[in-house]
């Protein structure tokens, strides 16, 4: 059973303020006073204290009175989450697939994440290709990229309804030359066909583009399949960032190291919905040969992004005043929020004591409490919050 002497406190902002007294404090900056309300002016020690927020009409939030003595620290620098990616043959440094003629390739991918399922739940996709007499590593990694970005889980999308799940890249050994007059190219994520900035590229059906840099290995390739002008049809809808002006080199289909990257798409994210689990798969190679075993990076939630901050501010004011999430009518126009979802924070967290609980429903002894502090990462004065809890520099 939940204990009401149990708390949570959470206090996001843009700004820290030392002051004399609250009353001095501007809108939406955070501030630290003493039992009486003054400012320590310094580390806040074994001493009482609470924490403070004024909103645009004066009103200030304050945590409880917390005794320096009966708590503890944790500060926590800004970590960027990161998705998952795993990478079969090349990569764009190293690495090689073994072709093999007139043999059966298979890739499963298995999903286990909770986005969608929960309770990590298997979702396997199976995909397979039989090679020619003649196999090429490009012409494997072709087959699998075109196919695979077929499925709407693996379509590289990262707007709508149809949003994908992974993107998934070709990568390849082969050096490119740029494409005719510097031209560069204007894509689309989803879509498989680019715009060139000059009609005179010379790309041709069959060709192979390098989105990003016409030297760089490292970026993906695309197979042309047709030219209309300045439209240049790929065989597969482009996966990354929709951008303009971007560079672009071309070569042809040869017998160099070529693979595939798979890589987890960050999901929709929508406050008060709480959607910060990761895309997570396994991927299962059959028919490779002497191909290494996919190389794997675990996706990773990061701390202190916006998006998290944000859903802990709505979930510690009491979802920010809603009842309910969607719907009805409830007094949020009267609760502030200050987080960012568009901000990185350093976070502090204070697990700390509340002295002789006086709850109808509470345990023997002394409650516990925890309060969260998220500011700004570069916010000016920082330093002094650091200090007043001894964190060392983390914002």
């Amino acid at each position: 059973m939940f204990k009401t002497d149990n708390s949570l406190h959470v206090f996001a902002a843009q700004a820290y303020t030392k002051t004399s007294d609250a009353s001095s404090a501007a809108a939406g900056e955070l501030f630290v006073v003493s039992e009486t309300g003054a400012d320590f002016g310094g580390a806040v020690g074994t001493n009482k204290f609470k924490v403070g927020q004024k909103d645009g009409n004066g009103n200030i939030r304050f945590s409880p009175l917390i005794d320096g003595s009966n708590m503890t620290v944790t500060g926590k620098a800004y970590s960027a989450a990161s998705e998952q990616d795993t990478e079969i043959g090349f990569n764009g440094t190293s690495g090689s697939i073994d072709a093999q003629n007139s043999n059966r390739y298979t890739i499963r991918v298995n999903f286990k994440n909770n986005t969608d399922l929960y309770s990590e739940q298997s979702d396997l996709h199976f995909f397979e290709y039989v090679s020619d007499a003649s196999a090429t590593q490009l012409e494997i990694v072709d087959y699998f990229a075109q196919i695979m970005s077929k499925n709407e889980k693996f379509s590289g999308k990262t707007t709508g309804k149809k949003r994908g799940s992974v993107k998934v890249e070709r990568f390849s050994n082969a050096t490119s030359s740029a494409i005719a007059n510097s031209e560069t190219l204007t894509v689309t994520n989803g879509s498989n066909v680019v715009v060139s900035s000059d009609t005179s590229h010379a790309l041709v059906a069959g060709d192979y583009v390098r989105i990003g840099h016409a030297t760089t290995k490292t970026n993906p390739v695309y197979k042309v399949v047709s030219v209309s002008g300045a439209n240049i049809t790929l065989d597969q809808p482009f996966q990354g960032a929709s951008a303009s002006t971007v560079a672009a080199g071309e070569f042809a289909a040869g017998s160099e190291a070529a693979g595939i990257k798979i890589t987890g798409l960050a999901q929709e994210w929508k406050l008060g919905l709480f959607k910060f689990d990761k895309i997570t798969f396994d991927v299962t190679l059959d028919g490779f040969g002497t191909t290494a075993a996919p190389a794997t990076t675990a996706a990773a939630i990061g701390s202190g992004e916006g998006e998290q901050v944000a859903e802990l501010e709505w979930f510690g004011t009491g979802s920010t005043g809603a009842p309910y999430r969607h719907g009805v009518v409830n007094n949020t126009s009267e609760v502030t929020a200050y987080a960012d979802s568009t901000a990185t924070y350093g976070i502090i967290e204070i697990d700390f004591d509340i002295a002789a609980p006086k709850y109808a429903v509470a345990g023997a002894g002394a409650g516990r409490g925890q309060l969260i502090i998220a500011l700004k990462m570069g916010t000016t004065n920082h330093a002094d919050l650091e200090t007043a809890f001894a964190t060392g520099t983390i914002f």
